[in-house]
């Protein structure tokens, strides 16, 4: 599943117009990767043209890797693990120079929130762990996403895409990505969401077939 979104041009507002005029003067596109891992979603970014300014990951051993392996520097402050329930977006704002306030900095936000809770091997595992049917619903994980949109709301980028499995549209009979659609939507962002398979992707893209402007 992966939701791409733009924001409306009748949301505009300086800090939206700042942006645009910047990107159409030639400069790159300030892009944000949450939940980064080793870089997956940063790669095919950066190969795209776009500008990693910083990442945000839990795990140790996966930002040190995710710094060497975009900032060629795994002992420096990319190199670092951060806590994405605590830190706040004006936090890494200040961390890493990015710029004078949240919604100046960032143009696009891309992310995979852990999927553990909502994929049916991770549900399974979870079971296992926690000896009741339904101990996916008691995964902190599964609300991670709502850090990711908080970091929307206070960045306020012009673009965005998140990516996940696609039990995300029934966890415990909830549709998030319909949620995430719906807030993204009252922020003042045209949001859908999709299933895509990524093999059947590349050969359509290979073929020059109808794929929508946005996955190009």
């Amino acid at each position: 599943m992966s939701t791409a979104t733009v924001r409306r041009p009748k949301k505009a507002t300086k800090a939206l117009e700042a942006k645009l005029d910047r990107i159409r003067a030639g400069h790159p596109i300030r892009t944000l990767d949450l939940f980064a891992g080793c870089g997956g979603l940063s790669l095919g970014f950066h190969a795209a043209g776009f500008e990693l300014s910083a990442s945000i990951e839990f795990d140790p051993l996966a930002a040190r890797s995710h710094a060497r392996n975009f900032f060629n520097d795994e002992h420096g402050p990319h190199g670092k693990a951060h806590d994405i329930t605590v830190v706040n977006p004006q936090d890494i704002v200040d961390e890493f120079d990015l710029g004078k306030t949240a919604a100046s900095c960032i143009d696009v936000i891309v992310g995979g929130p852990p999927c553990q809770a909502f994929a049916r091997v991770g549900r399974a595992k979870l079971r296992e762990i926690d000896d009741h049917p339904t101990a996916f619903k008691n995964d902190a994980r599964g609300n991670l996403y709502l850090r990711y949109l908080a970091y929307v709301k206070e960045l306020q980028p012009l673009a965005l895409l998140i990516e996940n499995v696609p039990d995300m549209m029934n966890y415990g009979g909830h549709n998030i990505a319909e949620e995430v659609s719906e807030v993204l939507d009252g922020l003042g962002y045209v949001a859908s969401y999709s299933l895509l398979n990524s093999a059947r992707l590349r050969r359509a893209t290979e073929a020059g077939s109808d794929v929508p402007d946005w996955l190009r």
